[in-house]
């Protein structure tokens, strides 16, 4: 990166630090999150093909890893995606600015250091060590949302929602969970090497937290920013509440689960109810429909939300079928699949869609993103492979079946570092500060003339 993308990056920030407001700073939470997003994928693949890495040397089985990546990418660079989105655009809904700017630093250093922390745990290979590593990185991302927890009272406290709000309260939905994801942290950190608490850890991280950040973020994009209405405005309620008592019901029995007072095949079919029942209630026929109708949209957030159904049918159909013998897919690799590539694609789409509103690029101008949706479609199938156990699969080499698994996040991993390159750092004076579509949704509005409230 050249003296004069440093220099680019860092006007388009001192637009919005002078000004006092936190428009624009998603762009930090961004880079920082495809910071660590590096780290993740390189500190993956050296686990297994380095002859220090935990994975390859046998210290640590295949499947305890893969639980330790998916609540580390969901509550690290992941996580810093949707903050950076909902950092942003929660002023324009609400007529208000929640945060204070240190709030939002304070969270970015917390997940950047928590990742970079278990990465270097990962890079030594020695397992003892690692957990210790892995304790501290988490405790990092304990302290990021408990940073959160008075800026979220503020929301609450000061939220303006009309009747008529395409969103509703859907909206703020993920406020009243994603506090718990402090306590999550601290529990997998000090028993991450107790396979239940860790498959409790990763359920509860997906039941009480991402479900409701990907409804609330598939809600913001198709029925407020795109107009869709893939849901009516009377039916939002109804379906928020359906929704929240069938994640109410997950949670509780994988908290029973876990203390030994059910058998696991309740909550087996319940990962696979909660990931369809979040799939039907955004309505995919009509996305699709839409989608089909032609003009501009963003194609990664489409595809990552229509695969929330299919997993959940293939869930439920393997519960089925498999009896007593589930295979991996119907109680890890469906929950792997919700964390990555799935939140993923809509948080990464979802940005990518506010970036461009910032720059006040226009719609018939806007690509739709079809190479990097197919990357997520693949992404989907390869690392669906190992844990449906397909006999094609079983029969490939050990090396080549690593390679087959690891190449959609090489991919990504490319993809994500043009995507820095080419768009994430415009061009001097194309950034603006307000972005297009969302200073019109109450009436012209500046949300950053106002005082912050926290």
């Amino acid at each position: 990166m050249g003296d004069e993308d440093l220099s680019s990056r860092g006007d388009l920030v001192s637009q919005t630090n002078d000004l006092g407001s936190i428009s624009g700073t998603y762009v930090e939470l961004t880079q920082a999150a495809i910071l660590s997003a590096i780290f993740f994928i390189v500190g993956g693949l050296w686990s297994f093909i380095s002859p220090n890495g935990i994975v390859n040397s046998g210290e640590m089985p295949t499947v305890q890893f893969a639980i330790i990546g998916a609540i580390v990418a969901s509550h690290s660079w992941i996580m810093s995606f949707a903050l950076g989105a909902g950092f942003d655009v929660l002023p324009f809904v609400h007529k208000f600015i929640p945060y204070e700017e240190t709030s939002l630093k304070s969270v970015q250093n917390l997940n950047l250091a928590g990742t970079s922390i278990i990465f270097l745990g990962l890079m030594i290979g020695d397992i003892e060590i690692f957990y210790k590593f892995l304790l501290v990185g988490m405790s990092a991302f304990a302290f990021q949302y408990i940073h959160l927890w008075n800026p979220i009272k503020t929301l609450f406290r000061n939220r303006k929602i009309k009747n008529s709000d395409p969103v509703g309260f859907s909206g703020i939905f993920p406020g009243m969970t994603i506090i718990l994801g402090s306590f999550i942290c601290i529990f997998f950190g000090l028993f991450s090497d107790e396979i239940d608490a860790m498959f409790l850890s990763m359920w509860l991280t997906i039941g009480l937290i991402w479900t409701p950040i990907c409804w609330a973020l598939i809600l913001s994009y198709f029925n407020r920013r795109m107009s869709w209405g893939i849901i009516s405005t009377n039916q939002l309620s109804t379906r928020s509440i359906i929704l929240g008592i069938m994640i109410l019901v997950h949670s509780f029995s994988e908290v029973m689960w876990y203390l030994g007072q059910i058998e696991n095949s309740i909550p087996y079919l319940l990962r696979g109810s909660l990931i369809l029942t979040l799939g039907l209630m955004i309505n995919p026929h009509r996305i699709i429909r839409r989608s089909l109708a032609g003009g501009h949209y963003n194609a990664l957030i489409a595809i990552s939300s229509l695969l929330i159904p299919l997993i959940g049918l293939f869930s439920i159909y393997f519960w089925i079928i498999d009896g007593n013998s589930p295979r991996l897919f119907v109680y890890l690799g469906n929950g792997f699949l919700m964390i990555i590539p799935i939140a993923v694609g809509i948080t990464t789409g979802y940005i990518s869609t506010l970036h461009e509103d910032h720059l006040h690029r226009r719609e018939d101008e806007r690509k739709n993103g079809w190479p990097t949706s197919i990357i997520v479609v693949f992404a989907a199938i390869t690392i669906s492979a190992p844990f449906l156990r397909e006999q094609i699969f079983e029969n490939l080499p050990i090396k080549l079946r690593s390679l087959v698994v690891a190449l959609p996040f090489i991919l990504a991993l490319f993809r994500m570092a043009s995507w820095w390159k080419e768009e994430l750092i415009p061009e001097k004076g194309s950034w603006q500060r307000i972005p297009m579509f969302w200073n019109e949704i109450n009436e012209p509005l500046d949300p950053y003339e106002f005082k912050s409230e926290e």
